[in-house]
C-alpha cells in the first residue's frame, strides 16, 4: 500500500530516461504554451496602448503599474521560447538552466495571474486570467503529483487571500476556488500519470532496442563485439585521420590446434577456450578493437609499433591456458594502405598471410606486403584463366626422357609428361607457379585431363607416322581421383585415340597413399584391369613408409631425387638408394632413379642395379618438336 501511495505521489523515483522524458516533454509544451503567452500580451499591451492614447495624458506611475506585469511576463515568456527552440534544435544542453527558466517562467505566469486576477476581481470583473495561468502552469507542464499539490494549494491559498483582502469573498465565490482547485490538481496528477506511461513505454523500447542493436553488433559466445561492429567502428577511424592510418594495421589472429583441442576434451570446453582466448585479447588489446570473427578467429586493428609485442604477450597467455595440447597463436597483418582502406579486404588479406603459417612451425606472425600481392594476384590470374588456357592452348606438354640404366647405357625407353603453361601475356610459366595453386583451389584435374588428351594424340601421331613410340608417363595426385574418375577418363581417351593402354604409364605419388585407401585400391585395380603401368612416384620424399609397398601393388617404384642431392660415393645416399633397388627387386617392381645431373651418379646407378634413369645429365624436358629432332630424327 505504502508503495502504491509513493508510485502515485510521484516519490517512487524516476530512471534518468523517464527523467529525461519529462525535460523534453516539458521543452515541446513550453513552446506551445509561450506562443500563446506573446500572442495574448501583445494584443493586452495593444489594448492597454489605444486605452493610452485615447485618453492621454497618463501619469509615469500609472503606465509602469498597468504595463509591467505585461511587459514582464512577455519577457519571461520570450527568453523561455528562445531556449526551448533551441534546445529542441540541439543547440542547448544545459539542463540546470532550461530547469531554473522553467521554473522562472511558470512562477511569472502564476503571479501575473495572481495580480490580474485580484485586480479583475476588486473592480467586479471575473477571474480568467487567474484561471488560465494556472491552467497553463499545472496543466500544459508537467509535474510530480507532489509539486502539483504543494503549488496549486499554494497558488489557490495566495490568491484567495489576496482577493478576500480586497473584498470579501462570499461562500458561493469558496466553493468555486475549491472545485476550480481540485480540478486543476486532478487534471494535473492525470496528466502526469499518463505522461510516466508514456515515457516507460517509450523506454521499454528503447531497451528493446538497444539490446537488439547489441545483440547484432555482439558475438553470442564470446560476448566480443562482432565482425558488423568492428567495420563500422574501423571505418570511422581509417577515415577520421590519415596520419594514424599509417600508424596502424589489422590483425587476424588463429588459434593454432584449436581442432585438437577439441578432439582431446569435446566441443563445450572449445567452447570455453574461446571465451577465455576472447578475454585474454579484449585485456591485451584493451584500448583498441577487438572483434570475433568465427571459429576460432578473431581481429584486431592496433598501432603498428606494439602490435608484434602485444602478439607475443597474447601468446604467451594463450599457451599458459593448456600444458598438454599446445594452443599457439597464428597472427598475419595488413595495413590500412594495403587493404585499399577497406576494412573487410584489409582483414581478408591479413587472413591470407595468417594462411601462410600454418605448417610454418617456428613463425607465428606474417605481414601481408606486395610480394604476398603479387602471389595473391598470380594465383586469381591463374585460376580466372585455367578454362581459356585449356580451350586457347596455352597449356603444353613437355616431356622427359626415361633411360636404360642397369640393361644399357642411356638408351631412351619412356617419357615423363610435364606441364607448362605459355600466357601470351606472361610468358612460360614454370610448374610450381601453377600446379599448387590448382590444387589449392581443386581446379588441378582441369589441367590434367588436357595433358592427357595431348599426350595422347602425339603418341597417335608418333604412331601414324611410324616412330618407334616409347611409354608416357602420366603424374596423377590424390586430387585427381577425388575430382574425376580416373580409370574412366583414360579409357575414354585410349579409346579415341586409339593408343594402347600399355603406352601409358600411371604415376601416384606416394602422399596419395595415405588417404582414402579403399577408394584408391579400387582405382588400382581398374586401372590395371585396363592394362596401364602403375609407378609409385616419390618414394623417400618425405611420406615413405614400408606399408605403402605392402599395402599396394606398382609395377615401378620411383626413388625421388632427394637422395642424389649432394650425392657422393662415401656418403648415406649410396647404401639407402641400394638398398631401396633391393627391395623393389625382391617385391618384383622395376626401378627408376630420377634427379641424375652427373656421369658419377649414372654410373652408381647402373652398378646398383637402377633399371631406369632420368634427369638433366640426360635431357631437360622438351618440347615435342624439340623431343622429335633430338631422339627421332
Amino acid at each position: 500500500m505504502f508503495e502504491k501511495l509513493k508510485r502515485w505521489f510521484g516519490l517512487n523515483g524516476r530512471s534518468d530516461y523517464v527523467r529525461e522524458f519529462f525535460y523534453d516533454a516539458n521543452m515541446r509544451a513550453v513552446i506551445y504554451m509561450c506562443i500563446v503567452v506573446i500572442l495574448l500580451e501583445l494584443w493586452m499591451i495593444g489594448r492597454l496602448t489605444r486605452i493610452v492614447i485615447i485618453s492621454w495624458p497618463r501619469t509615469i506611475e500609472w503606465m509602469v503599474s498597468h504595463y509591467k506585469n505585461y511587459v514582464i511576463l512577455l519577457t519571461s515568456a520570450v527568453v523561455m521560447i528562445i531556449y526551448a527552440i533551441r534546445y529542441r534544435k540541439g543547440k542547448a544542453n544545459n539542463r540546470l538552466v532550461g530547469t531554473i527558466l522553467l521554473w522562472a517562467f511558470s512562477f511569472i505566469c502564476i503571479y501575473f495571474g495572481i495580480e490580474v486576477g485580484v485586480s479583475s476581481y476588486a473592480a467586479g470583473e471575473q477571474i480568467l486570467v487567474f484561471l488560465t495561468m494556472t491552467v497553463f502552469v499545472f496543466c500544459i507542464l508537467y509535474w510530480t503529483p507532489v509539486q502539483s499539490l504543494v503549488f496549486t494549494s499554494a497558488t489557490y491559498l495566495i490568491f484567495y487571500y489576496q482577493i478576500n483582502k480586497a473584498v470579501p469573498v462570499s461562500e458561493g465565490t469558496q466553493i468555486n476556488l475549491f472545485t476550480m482547485w481540485i480540478a486543476t490538481y486532478m487534471i494535473a496528477m492525470s496528466a502526469y500519470h499518463q505522461k510516466v506511461s508514456e515515457a516507460q513505454k517509450a523506454e521499454s523500447v528503447t531497451a528493446s532496442n538497444r539490446r537488439l542493436a547489441q545483440a547484432n553488433d555482439e558475438d553470442d559466445l564470446t560476448d566480443l563485439p562482432n565482425m558488423r561492429w568492428f567495420k563500422r567502428i574501423c571505418s570511422a577511424l581509417i577515415l577520421s585521420s590519415a596520419a594514424e592510418r599509417e600508424k596502424h594495421t589489422f590483425l587476424f589472429l588463429d588459434i593454432e590446434q584449436f581442432k585438437a583441442y577439441n578432439e582431446k576434451y569435446n566441443y563445450k570446453q572449445g567452447d570455453a577456450l574461446l571465451r577465455k582466448v576472447a578475454v585474454i585479447l579484449k585485456e591485451t588489446f584493451r584500448d583498441d578493437p577487438v572483434a570475433r570473427v568465427s571459429d576460432d578467429h578473431f581481429v584486431a586493428y592496433t598501432a603498428i609499433d606494439t602490435a608484434q609485442e602485444r602478439i607475443a604477450e597474447a601468446r604467451a597467455k594463450i599457451a599458459a591456458l593448456d600444458r598438454q595440447v599446445r594452443i599457439d597463436l597464428k597472427t598475419g597483418s595488413c595495413t590500412p594502405a594495403m587493404g585499399n582502406n577497406d576494412v573487410g579486404l584489409a582483414c581478408g588479406r591479413a587472413r591470407i598471410a595468417c594462411n601462410r603459417l600454418k605448417k610454418q612451425y617456428k613463425t607465428c606472425y606474417l605481414a601481408y606486403d606486395e610480394a604476398l600481392e603479387k602471389e595473391i594476384s598470380r594465383k586469381q590470374y591463374v585460376i580466372n584463366s585455367i578454362d581459356a588456357a585449356v580451350e586457347n592452348g596455352w597449356i603444353k606438354v613437355y616431356y622427359q626422357p626415361v633411360v636404360k640404366c642397369a640393361d644399357g647405357n642411356g638408351e631412351l625407353v619412356g617419357l615423363e609428361a610435364l606441364a607448362r603453361w605459355d600466357d601470351p601475356g606472361l610468358g612460360l610459366l614454370p610448374p610450381f607457379q601453377f600446379i599448387e595453386t590448382l590444387e589449392e583451389y581443386r581446379e588441378i584435374h582441369k589441367l590434367d585431363r588436357c595433358i592427357i588428351e595431348q599426350v595422347c594424340q602425339d603418341l597417335r601421331e608418333a604412331l601414324d607416322q611410324g616412330l618407334a613410340a616409347v611409354p608416357v608417363s602420366l603424374n596423377f595426385s590424390r586430387l585427381d581421383f577425388e575430382l574425376y574418375d580416373v580409370p574412366s577418363f583414360l579409357r575414354e581417351m585410349t579409346e579415341k585415340y586409339s593408343i594402347p593402354g600399355n603406352m601409358l604409364d600411371v604415376e601416384i605419388t606416394e602422399s596419395a597413399l595415405t588417404d582414402q585407401f579403399s577408394q584408391l585400391q579400387e582405382n588400382m585395380r581398374r586401372l590395371r584391369e585396363a592394362g596401364f603401368s602403375l609407378w609409385l612416384d616419390d618414394f623417400g620424399s618425405g611420406y615413405s613408409s614400408l606399408n605403402v609397398l605392402k599395402d599396394f601393388s606398382f609395377d615401378v617404384l620411383k626413388i625421388d631425387m632427394i637422395f642424389l642431392r649432394s650425392f657422393s660415393m662415401e656418403g648415406k645416399s649410396v647404401p639407402i638408394i641400394t638398398m631401396i633397388i633391393t627391395l623393389a627387386k625382391l617385391l618384383g617392381m622395376v626401378t627408376l632413379c630420377e634427379g641424375v645431373e652427373t656421369k658419377e651418379q649414372f654410373e652408381f646407378l647402373q652398378k646398383a642395379g637402377c633399371d631406369k634413369a632420368q634427369g638433366y645429365y640426360f635431357s631437360k624436358p622438351l618440347p615435342k618438336e624439340e623431343l622429335l629432332k633430338k631422339y627421332f630424327s
